[in-house]
């Protein structure tokens, strides 16, 4: 039903409103093109920065290469003649001078062609220098001279003050030649040979060697510098151009660090050509071909083996000590970007805070389209629910909202005709195989039609209850209501699967036919037999007529009578004793003469079966002729399971499977205790159940139908947990779990087209339902009221003929 309006305006007209749109999106570009270009000044300038780096250091290295070059050079122009003459005090005073003030120098040293060797040691140059050679706190010089040849080749150390007084000295052997060191073999003169930096074998931290031959004598002037100095510069240096929180390394082209400004205690001590690539996590090569290419896009995101990020930058500077030289500087991502992340957090904040002064007016002008598209989403839920008749219309003056607000009645309408179709096509379905399984077979009967109308009669009784203990009871709606008619319908759906010799098996040796028809003609045999004994006695053995006759009368009483019982055994309508049982058996073991081939005129799957338990010397082979026993159990009477049952485990069932699909042996069906079907039979008719369960759990049931399988699944259960297929107990059965056990035993009690047994009058099937509730089968408290709301005589006088319908006096069963 729709209501008219005079006007209607469309949505475009509140497209004006969404200006707040507009400002997140210009105000979102606006940032994010300030926080790129910020982005790009922090990496310019960081650039910028590195290059002003590599000039500082470039100074630094070539002040250091020109002092150390200067140093030796001079040092060769006063040595102008042998020292090794020269007392030990002379030379060291003499190196000293050189040495004092100049840290990054570490030692002075001469050797000559003679093996003669002498050096001094700043043991201020390094933080080890003193531990490593043994020096007390206040030496500050080491001397060791090293001379003489073979066993006497000594080496001396003299450890002196600052004031050059001797503290202490030692002495050591020594096979130390400084001819066979590449300093004093590769020196020249008037040229200064440079070792490229390495790792001094004592102190484990980086150096370099400058050495020169004295000019006009066989003596090599040496200096060790250390390269920490250069360390101390490019942290100095570093922190006042760049910021201090990123990690600078001077390389060079093997990846050898020769300085840094990190504080890594093991640095110095680490193997140098490889801590760029562990402690950076890149391989040196490829940061030496960023610098040497000056297209190449820089800064180098790394990620290390501890997810840490970094940005690297490298760049060449122009002094060399032997190679060509590089600086690196990683810095952690979140420093390189932060000053461009708090810009642009800040601008998100502004904008943050404009969005919250305008959020009262966008409110405002928004009203018009959410508060009925609010009413429309309530409205959807309801349709979710389908509760169709409790959809209203959603008036707006927007027009798209008013056509859909329209189209949602109308679609309402649609739906619930549409779904009552539905319903009233699956009950029709639902009604036409239970029909189906009662037309099946006699035995059933209408029992998959009268069930579900007499257990709606008592859950319709119970929810009309004022009183007693079933007070409270109620479907929750009209969905719970379908939910057990639709699992009482479906209760015995599973019997379209069970074959109907089993279900109509009438007697025990029933199959597809009865086969007491055979046993009779086995008899009919013997008894011919026993006329053929009496004519060879009389005409050819030349007996006595009398006793030939009297013996073949005997063995003719003797047959009707095995006959009579074994046909009366095979109606199994009262217990067998095992008397009588051992009877069966010894009427069996009779023997009679076949003359014909039972192999011939069989089935394709007979003679399959057949082949196959030969093979497994379960039968003889082929015999035409043989002499078999009036009953048996043969081999083939067993019919083996042709496929495995396995129970999924979330069902819960709990059955007992026999180890064959059917066992049709002649003795063991005669000897069957009570009734007419076997264990194997028993399982069958019961595992209607478990096709039941797996036939439902199949089927996508809608949510308010989901309790479907478990109640058309439970009405062979009993209250103290033996029944099947599950074995629930009272505590697992629901009340409409129980309903319909007594439905389904009530009808079966009382069904009147049953051709296998006769209708019970209705105080007879009371009487046995009394029993079964004492015996633990059925619900004591709901029999009762079965009872006491007259129920059952309704169900009666609708369903049953007057004659079944005689007087009950339920007054015993109410008793406690």
């Amino acid at each position: 039903m729709t209501r008219q309006k005079s006007w209607r305006f469309p949505i475009r007209i509140l497209v004006t409103n969404m200006f707040l749109l507009a400002i997140v999106i210009t105000a979102s570009i606006a940032i994010t093109l300030q926080y790129s270009a910020s982005k790009k000044a922090a990496v310019d300038h960081m650039l910028s920065s590195i290059n002003l780096l590599s000039d500082h250091m470039s100074e630094s290295v070539s002040h250091l290469d020109n002092d150390a070059k200067q140093t030796v050079n001079l040092l060769a122009e006063l040595i102008s003649s042998d020292l090794s003459s020269t007392s030990i005090e002379q030379k060291s005073s003499l190196f000293a001078q050189f040495l004092q003030k100049r840290p990054e120098l570490y030692s002075l040293y001469i050797g000559d062609i003679q093996e003669n060797f002498f050096q001094l040691i700043n043991l201020d140059s390094a933080k080890d220098t003193r531990q490593l050679m043994k020096a007390q706190a206040d030496d500050r010089w080491a001397a060791i001279d090293i001379s003489g040849r073979g066993e006497n080749r000594l080496r001396k150390t003299y450890y002196y003050s600052s004031t050059f007084h001797l503290n202490h000295q030692k002495t050591e052997r020594s096979d130390f030649t400084p001819t066979k060191r590449p300093w004093f073999a590769a020196s020249v003169q008037n040229h200064i040979y440079k070792i490229p930096p390495y790792l001094f074998e004592h102190l484990q931290v980086s150096g370099q060697t400058y050495a020169k031959r004295i000019r006009n004598t066989e003596q090599v002037i040496g200096l060790d510098i250390l390269l920490s100095s250069l360390s101390d510069q490019l942290s100095m240096s570093s922190s006042k151009i760049i910021n201090g929180q990123e990690q600078a390394f001077l390389f060079n082209q093997s990846g050898n660090i020769i300085a840094s400004n990190t504080t890594h205690n093991d640095l110095d001590k680490l193997p140098q050509s490889q801590y760029i690539q562990d402690h950076l996590s890149i391989d040196p090569k490829k940061l030496i071909d960023i610098a040497n290419n000056p297209k190449a896009k820089q800064p180098t995101l790394i990620e290390k083996e501890d997810t840490s990020r970094y940005y690297a930058f490298v760049t060449a500077i122009g002094n060399d000590i032997l190679n060509q030289q590089y600086i690196a500087v990683a810095l952690p991502k979140e420093k390189l970007f932060q000053q461009a992340t708090k810009e642009a957090l800040r601008s998100t904040l502004l904008n943050a805070l404009a969005m919250i002064i305008l959020l009262p007016i966008v409110w405002l002008f928004s009203s018009p389209i959410v508060r009925p598209i609010r009413h429309l989403q309530l409205e959807t839920e309801k349709i979710k629910q389908r509760q169709f008749d409790d959809v209203t219309f959603t008036d707006s003056y927007i027009k798209e909202i008013w056509q859909l607000s329209n189209s949602f009645v109308s679609m309402t309408e649609d739906i619930k005709q549409h779904e009552a179709s539905q319903k009233e096509f699956m009950e029709a379905l639902i009604r036409l195989i239970a029909t189906a399984i009662d037309d099946k077979s006699a035995h059933t009967g209408g029992h998959c039609y009268r069930v579900p109308e007499l257990g709606l009669m008592i859950s319709d009784a119970l929810e009309k209850a004022k009183e007693g203990p079933y007070k409270d009871f109620h479907f929750a709606n009209d969905n719970e209501r379908l939910e057990f008619r639709v699992a009482a319908w479906l209760h015995d759906c599973g019997k379209i699967t069970m074959p109907e010799h089993i279900i109509d098996k009438g007697s025990k040796l029933e199959c597809i036919y009865n086969r007491i028809h055979e046993v009779r003609m086995r008899f009919e045999v013997l008894w011919r037999d026993a006329e053929i004994e009496y004519l060879r006695a009389v005409h050819i053995e030349k007996q006595d007529p009398t006793v030939a006759l009297t013996t073949w009368q005997e063995n003719q009483t003797r047959l009707q009578e095995e006959f009579a019982f074994v046909a009366k055994a095979n109606v199994g309508s009262e217990f067998m004793s095992e008397k009588d049982r051992e009877r069966i058996k010894t009427i069996g073991a009779q023997e009679w003469a076949r003359n014909f081939n039972n192999r011939l005129g069989l089935s394709p799957a007979e003679e399959m079966m057949f082949a196959k338990q030969e093979q497994n010397n379960k039968l003889d082979s082929d015999q035409p002729s043989a002499i078999e026993t009036l009953m048996s159990d043969k081999p083939e009477h067993i019919i083996p399971r042709h496929k495995e049952i396995k129970f999924d485990a979330s069902l819960g069932i709990k059955m007992t499977i026999p180890e064959h699909q059917y066992n049709q042996g002649e003795i063991y069906n005669l000897t069957i205790q009570r009734g007419t079907l076997t264990t194997e039979d028993r399982f069958k008719i019961n595992e209607h159940m478990i096709s039941t369960i797996t036939m439902l759990d199949s089927l996508p049931f809608p949510p308010e139908l989901s309790r479907v399988p478990l109640y058309a699944s439970t009405h062979h259960e009993r209250m103290d947990g033996k029944g099947y297929p599950r074995k629930l107990n009272a505590e697992q059965l629901s009340i409409p779990d129980r309903v319909l056990m007594i439905a389904d035993v009530f009808e079966a009690l009382t069904a009147a087209d049953r051709p296998y047994k006769k209708a019970k009058p209705i105080s007879v099937a009371i009487n046995i339902m009394f029993n079964m509730c004492q015996e633990g089968h059925l619900d004591l408290q709901l029999f009762r009221f079965f009872l006491t709301s007259g129920t059952y005589l309704a169900y009666a006088e609708k369903f049953l003929p007057e004659s079944q319908i005689d007087k009950v006096d339920i007054t015993p069963y109410l008793e406690e």
